[in-house]
């Protein structure tokens, strides 16, 4: 795996895991919905993909699926 693909790897992974934190705390009662729409829209947006890494990732998820299907 290259470095900009990690990069992709990473930047998912932290954005999955605010948003898993973030979508707890208004279950639990801690956060009302509009304060977690509004960290969501920070978290999506603070995390998105560059151009670059986007391509790098699909182009991982193309070669992994190819090697499964063989």
């Amino acid at each position: 795996m290259d470095k900009i693909t990690f990069q992709a790897f990473e930047k998912l992974q932290k954005c999955e895991h605010l948003l898993r934190v973030a979508r707890n705390q208004m279950a639990l009662g801690r956060i009302p919905r509009e304060e977690f729409w509004k960290r969501e829209a920070e978290i999506l947006s603070r995390f998105s993909l560059t151009l670059e890494e986007q391509r790098a990732y699909d182009l991982h998820l193309r070669m992994t699926q190819s090697k499964r299907h063989r």
